[in-house]
């Protein structure tokens, strides 16, 4: 008798658990969002967290390097030492920048202001020991979506790096937004991207990331008006996915990039290395080598004065 009172006493703790559970999901799924006004920007709009990392030389190119969804400022970290320092080994300079996720900048990934940070880059220009005509963007998954972007939309930009990245732009995959604002701004204006509906939330809650995205990317129209225009990147192109991407499908999405590109009639340099068998993350962590050597074969020819000059005239 008394071993049935206390399973039935875990029965029904277990069921007030599983209860809570769903009171808080259901606030997060449809309370919060109906609080949420997308017409107010969000808190700390517009501020960006950097830290530029020099190595000796005079007029090193500048290497912008943007973090994924998982926020704060990844190349300044610790455990990111020896990756950034592959690269400032090499010549180049690199500037670490941090979008949300930080005291003093946006805490959600929500509506971030391309225009700011592009705006920092060009206020870090100022130090006398970059090449003014030297700025390439990289970063890794949401990353890499943001670095695509970036570069589409200034040509000050003239090289840039995706690490298992995306070719459109998918709504913030913030809670409170409801998957309905976009994940970026430009001239404070959201930018067309793919919703994150409620859809996809069965696949969310099993820790299938990957079929998330894939229910999202159904969306036929969103997917059209959301395609990053990388055929208006001012310089060569370098994608590296994962063939087994297990958190969107990287590969997939960057031959959709490569498509483009061939279908646009791009004229710089362009290309895409799929790591066979690959997850999410080898593509940013294992590939800097092959990066160096694409951007010193195909980006630092470009940012030779002369080579300024020729095609000035050219023009």
């Amino acid at each position: 008798m008394k071993g049935s009172k206390t399973v039935l006493k875990i029965v029904k703790y277990l069921s007030f658990i599983v209860l809570i559970i769903l009171i808080i999901l259901v606030g997060f799924v449809f309370i919060i969002p109906m609080t949420f006004d997308s017409s107010t920007p969000p808190l700390n709009y517009g501020k960006v967290d950097s830290k530029l990392f020099l190595g000796d030389g005079k007029e090193q190119p500048l290497l912008v390097y943007f973090g994924g969804s998982e926020g704060g400022n990844s190349m300044t970290k610790p455990h990111n030492i020896k990756e950034r320092q592959q690269y400032i080994d090499q010549g180049y300079a690199l500037l670490a920048v941090g979008y949300f996720g930080m005291e003093g900048i946006p805490q959600e990934l929500d509506r971030i202001s391309l225009d700011a940070i592009y705006n920092e880059i060009v206020l870090t220009l100022n130090n006398p020991r970059l090449n003014l005509n030297c700025v390439a963007v990289m970063g890794g998954s949401k990353g890499a979506e943001l670095a695509l972007t970036l570069a589409s939309k200034y040509t000050k930009i003239n090289g840039a790096v995706s690490l298992a990245g995306s070719h459109v732009v998918f709504a913030g995959p913030s809670f409170f937004a409801d998957g309905k604002t976009s994940s970026f701004m430009f001239n404070d204006q959201e930018l067309p991207h793919v919703p994150l509906t409620l859809e996809i939330l069965p696949s969310v809650l099993m820790g299938d990331l990957r079929r998330a995205h894939e229910i999202a990317l159904m969306d036929i129209d969103s997917v059209e008006g959301a395609r990053i225009k990388v055929e208006d990147v001012n310089g060569p192109i370098l994608l590296v996915s994962g063939e087994k991407d297990h958190i969107w499908p990287s590969q997939e999405m960057s031959e959709e990039v490569v498509n483009r590109l061939k279908n646009k009639g791009f004229t710089h340099p362009f290309k895409h290395i799929m790591v066979p068998d690959g997850n999410h993350f080898q593509p940013q962590n294992d590939y800097h080598p092959e990066v160096i050597k694409f951007l010193d074969e195909n980006f630092l020819p470009r940012c030779d004065a002369h080579y300024q000059n020729i095609t000035q005239h050219m023009h």
